[in-house]
């Protein structure tokens, strides 16, 4: 922070000194928000620098930011079987599917329901809200998709549950609600119908929009584990992140991975491999891909976020 001067500049672009207290007061702020920012991130650096510890490292040091010899034999550990790319593979699948499906059908009711002449539109409102609200129940859902969709063992099971999100479909819609109804009476005028006014029209204008609930529903796929557990009864149809959260909540190891217990290194030498550091690259393995995602979408998603807020 030494030597900082913040600045200011006018219309004709000159810059302009802060008086004293204002230095001060932004000297202070940065500071306090970049030592708030590291503390955020501490765990985060503790989790993947005890990933690349070995064990015997791991047992000497209480805690560990700079591993004093890293070591990707956690790593190695991981994807020495098919069984993590493959629950990648299962994840990316019903993460990609799920986005496209849940986006989809959440913006075309969207659009839908910004037209109060539509038949039907107050109960079809009212039953919307009602579901935000109130579920049916787990055993209910649970025999729905077992029973009468018979979708038990399906990936299907993961991803038409959450098809319409409510939430969504109000930031869709109330982000509709503000476009100009002059334009959709121009291309009705032209000979457009509706699907081409939403696809060539209303899309364009939403990408901000549509990559923030896109995100929401990519997020909440990636993440989730709770419906695989119930509907999925084949270990290869396992998402990334259930295999994940039984081998650090259940401490229960793969089938796969218990093959490998006697791990040896080039020259014959048995690797003791760091048990916490193995779980701790699992957790790396699956958080890295959205993190490497995020600063890619982070504009639409904050432009979407503040799409509809009142302007002074």
């Amino acid at each position: 922070m030494a030597g900082f001067k913040p600045e200011k500049l006018d219309k004709n672009g000159n810059k302009i000194k802060l008086p004293l207290s204002e230095r001060i007061f932004d000297f202070c702020n940065i500071t306090f928000f970049v030592l708030f920012s590291a503390i955020m991130l501490l765990p985060f650096w503790n989790v993947f620098a005890i990933s690349l510890t070995g064990n015997a490292e791991y047992m000497r040091e209480a805690f560990i930011l700079f591993p004093k010899e890293p070591t990707m034999e956690a790593y190695k550990y991981l994807f020495s079987t098919p069984l993590i790319p493959r629950a990648y593979l299962v994840t990316f699948t019903i993460t990609v599917v799920g986005t496209f499906l849940s986006t989809l059908v959440t913006s075309m009711l969207a659009f839908g329901m910004t037209k109060p002449s539509l038949r039907g539109y107050k109960f079809i409102m009212i039953y919307l809200l009602i579901t935000m609200f109130f579920s049916g129940g787990l055993i209910p859902t649970y025999y729905n998709m077992t029973k009468t969709l018979k979708l038990s063992n399906n990936l299907l099971a993961l991803v038409l549950p959450g098809t319409v999100s409510v939430f969504n479909f109000i930031v869709c819609r109330s982000f509709f609600k503000q476009l100009p109804v002059s334009m959709e009476e121009s291309a009705k005028l032209d000979g457009a119908n509706e699907f081409i006014i939403l696809f060539k029209i209303i899309y364009p204008l939403s990408i901000p929009t549509l990559a923030t609930i896109a995100m929401f529903v990519a997020v909440g796929l990636w993440n989730s584990w709770f419906s695989a557990q119930l509907y999925m009864r084949d270990e290869k149809l396992y998402p990334l992140q259930l295999i994940v959260r039984n081998f650090i909540v259940r401490e229960t190891k793969p089938a796969d991975m218990q093959n490998l217990e006697g791990l040896r290194d080039a020259s014959g030498k048995r690797i003791y491999l760091n048990e916490t550091g193995l779980k701790m690259a699992a957790a790396v393995a699956t958080a890295l891909p959205v993190v490497v995602i995020y600063p890619f979408i982070q504009k639409y998603f904050e432009k979407g976020m503040t799409i509809g807020a009142v302007k002074g």
